[in-house]
């Protein structure tokens, strides 16, 4: 029985540290959307994923886009549920004109879209003033 009754603390222990440290980590704030700020950046596609995102308070859907220099920057785009919904797929090495606002979030260059062009389709993601529209 004490066997028992140190297991199940121990659990609880551990539990209780993974829950403290996964809130320390969603508290670091979401930069504000600054459309004074945006500017067009474009590239390919070097990957898509999803991931648990506090942009998008849940699984958010992200490319890493590559630029001209080589260089590659993370991009926000939107819930995984709203990318899906409406069929939107990226490709790697689909070139991309995105429209957004690049911002240091993570400690990493990150760019938050509010529209990507590839060829002669346009994906929208946020209004004129960054607010979301998913």
């Amino acid at each position: 029985m004490r066997v028992w009754r140190v297991t199940v603390t121990l659990l609880f222990v551990i539990a209780s540290v993974l829950v403290l440290a996964q809130q320390k980590n969603s508290t670091e704030a979401v930069p504000k959307y600054d459309s004074s700020a945006e500017a067009v950046f474009k590239g390919t596609v070097d990957e898509v994923r999803d991931r648990e995102c506090p942009v998008s308070r849940g699984m958010g859907a992200h490319i890493i886009l590559k630029t001209g220099d080589g260089k590659t920057i993370e991009v926000h785009l939107a819930t995984t549920k709203f990318v899906k919904s409406y069929e939107l797929a990226f490709n790697k090495g689909d070139a991309l004109e995105i429209t957004g606002v690049k911002v240091k979030f993570e400690n990493v260059d990150t760019i938050f879209a509010r529209e990507i062009k590839r060829g002669n389709d346009t994906f929208v993601f946020r209004d004129k003033e960054g607010r979301p529209i998913w």
